[in-house]
């Protein structure tokens, strides 16, 4: 069975890596336009084992659909790939086109499911393969698996779990459709959810204006190497790098330090205290901990309207 497999990221060397090393027939690597050829990349790995690969700008053009019907590849695999694929180009596969997506679904359609997952409070999360169609994540699905998610854990623990299982989900898939085993779960269009597309701005803390838990879910969502969570102080921006769920209920003023202690500064959302553990100021790198003191506050809404009338 011929496969022609479309990647980017950690993720997707993983799943590659894996099919090479169990000698499945790679026929072409589809890499991105923007994608370096570095260590961990499906470019690299495409490189070190003599596989054929193309990394177009636009993988919907008719050079690239000539291309790819050239292989007369049965497979077509979009391990992470990012760019969304045109129904010309998904119909070029003789059996199917599949998609690895790290949502659950129909309730978890869309851009970066996991990072929503986080800010969203969800105690688990679910990974799916599917049978790729002309929507966008609404084609049936073959396999899914779920996972719990700890209080603390961020966004690099559950691409942990995503990496390490994915592969192993990806065989047990291509081995299905192989012999013909595989089993398709219909979703229905018209119901689920769609993840937007996230923004930097999106990250802004205001601590009267999220719950402790949210500003929790918030930074362990969109820590390194995503872009942060980020609020001020004093005027100067801070990135916010790791926080901490407080097991005792700590109550006070939003956005007010009550601690500081080697765990980190202890910081009251819109209704209890949160231990922000890591952030620095933008511009000068300097870790709040040393510039920040008990009963100093972060930005609040109530605070930048004060200010506004007293200026």
């Amino acid at each position: 069975m011929k496969i022609v497999f479309w990647g980017k990221g950690l993720r997707s060397y993983y799943c590659l890596k894996k099919l090479v090393e169990l000698k499945y027939d790679i026929a072409l690597v589809v890499g991105q336009d923007n994608d370096k050829r570095d260590e961990c990349s499906v470019l690299s790995l495409a490189d070190k084992y003599n596989l054929k690969s193309i990394n177009p700008a636009n993988p919907n053009d008719v050079e690239i659909e000539n291309l790819l019907k050239t292989f007369k590849a049965d497979l077509f695999v979009l391990g992470g790939y990012g760019y969304i694929v045109k129904q010309n180009i998904i119909d070029i596969a003789k059996i199917m086109t599949i998609n690895l997506h790290g949502g659950k679904l129909p309730d978890a359609r869309g851009s970066s499911p996991l990072n929503w997952a986080l800010i969203n409070g969800k105690d688990s999360v679910t990974l799916s393969i599917i049978q790729v169609d002309s929507g966008v994540d609404t084609g049936p699905v073959i396999l899914d698996r779920s996972f719990d998610v700890k209080i603390n854990d961020t966004i690099v623990d559950l691409h942990k779990i995503a990496n390490q299982a994915f592969p192993e989900m990806l065989i047990e898939v291509v081995e299905q459709i192989k012999n013909n085993t595989y089993t398709l779960r219909e979703q229905k269009r018209n119901i689920g959810d769609y993840y937007p597309l996230r923004f930097p701005e999106d990250g802004f803390v205001l601590f009267d204006q999220l719950t402790a838990e949210q500003i929790h879910n918030r930074i362990r969502a969109l820590t390194e190497p995503y872009p942060c969570a980020f609020t001020y102080y004093n005027g100067e921006k801070v990135k916010l790098i790791a926080s901490e769920h407080n097991e005792i209920p700590f109550y006070g003023e939003a956005g007010r330090v009550y601690m500081k202690t080697k765990r980190g500064l202890l910081v009251c959302g819109k209704d209890k205290c949160l231990w922000i553990k890591k952030g620095v100021f933008v511009a000068s790198g300097k870790d709040i901990w040393h510039e920040v003191n008990r009963y100093d506050k972060f930005a609040t809404a109530k605070g930048a309207i004060l200010e506004s009338f007293e200026s």
